[in-house]
C-alpha cells in the first residue's frame, strides 16, 4: 500500500504532490499527538453499577479501602427536598444548591442538610452561588456543613488516619493555567470542584487547568457536577494509581435542566 501511495505521489505535478505530502504530514502529525495524549492521561469511562436507591463506584488505590460511603450529590437547583439519599459516612454536594443564587434557597438547603444523618457533610458553591449577595456570608449560612472554599478538611477515619478533603471555589474553564489550582495540596485525597476537569466527565466543556491540577496532586476521588448532561465517570491513570472523577449532576439537560432526574452517586473509598 505504501509502495502504491508513493507511486501517486510520483505521477502528481511537483506543487501538487508536495502539497498533499504537507497535509498528509500535518493529519500524521495530529493523529501522533492525540495518540500520545491519550497514553498520557490515559482516560477512560466508567459505568455506573445499579443500586437500589443510588448508583454505587467503587475507588481505592490501595489493596484494601477505608471502609467509607461517600454520598455525592451537586446540582440540585433548590429541589434537594426531593431527593431520597442513600445511607452513608460523608455527604458531599458539588454545588448548585440553588437555582440563580437566592438566599432563601440557601437557607432552605442548610436546615435540610441539619435532617441529614451522615456524620460528615462537605459542600462547595457552584456557579449560581458563587457570585450571589449572601456569597461572603456563605459559611455562616451553611452552618450544617463544612463549607470548603480553597480550604481542606481533615475527614476522620475509623482507624484513626485522616484523609484529606479539599474543596474549590468556582473558576469557568481557564485553558491558560489557574493560580487557585496550584493551592491544591499535593496529598489530597478527595478533591471537590464544582466544574469537572477537562475530558473527564464534561460534555467537552471541562477546565483543562483542572485536569492539570489532578494530575499533578493525583487524587484518589474528584467529585464535581456542572455539566449535567455529563453526568457519569472516568478512571483517570497515573504511574502507580489512578483517580476517579465523577460527574455527580442531580439535574438534567434540556427541558429537564431544573428536574432531577438522576439518583445520588455511592462511591465505596
Amino acid at each position: 500500500m505504501a509502495i502504491a501511495a508513493l507511486e501517486m505521489f510520483e505521477m502528481l505535478e511537483p506543487s501538487v504532490s508536495t502539497s498533499v505530502l504537507t497535509a498528509f504530514a500535518v493529519v500524521l502529525v495530529v493523529q501522533i499527538a492525540r495518540y500520545a495524549y491519550r497514553q498520557k492521561t490515559r482516560i477512560h469511562s466508567i459505568p455506573f453499577t445499579d443500586a437500589t436507591d443510588c448508583d454505587k463506584l467503587y475507588a481505592s488505590n490501595r489493596d484494601t479501602g477505608y471502609g467509607l460511603r461517600v454520598v455525592c450529590i451537586s446540582d440540585t437547583h433548590n429541589d434537594h427536598r426531593d431527593l431520597q439519599l442513600p445511607s452513608g459516612d460523608v455527604l458531599i454536594h458539588a454545588g448548585d444548591f440553588t437555582q440563580y443564587g437566592k438566599e432563601e434557597h440557601a437557607r432552605d438547603f442548610n436546615a435540610w442538610l441539619g435532617e441529614q444523618p451522615h456524620r460528615i457533610k462537605l459542600v462547595v458553591l457552584g456557579n449560581h452561588e458563587s457570585n450571589a449577595p449572601w456569597s461572603s456570608r456563605a459559611t455562616e449560612l451553611l452552618s450544617n456543613a463544612t463549607l470548603l472554599r480553597q480550604s481542606d478538611f481533615q475527614l476522620e477515619l475509623p482507624d484513626g488516619k485522616h484523609l484529606r478533603v479539599f474543596g474549590t471555589d468556582f473558576f469557568w474553564p481557564c485553558p491558560d493555567g489557574n493560580p487557585y489550582f496550584d493551592q491544591i495540596p499535593l496529598d489530597t485525597d478527595i478533591l471537590i470542584a464544582h466544574g469537572p476537569a477537562k475530558n473527564c466527565a464534561d460534555g467537552n466543556k471541562g477546565c483543562p487547568a483542572l485536569l492539570k491540577a489532578v494530575q499533578r496532586c493525583q487524587p484518589e476521588v474528584v467529585i464535581s457536577g456542572h455539566v449535567h448532561f455529563a453526568r457519569g465517570a472516568c478512571q483517570l491513570r497515573h504511574n502507580g494509581g489512578h483517580t476517579l472523577l465523577v460527574n455527580a449532576a442531580n439535574c438534567g439537560s434540556g427541558k429537564q435542566e431544573r428536574k432531577l432526574v438522576n439518583r445520588p452517586v455511592v462511591i465505596y473509598l
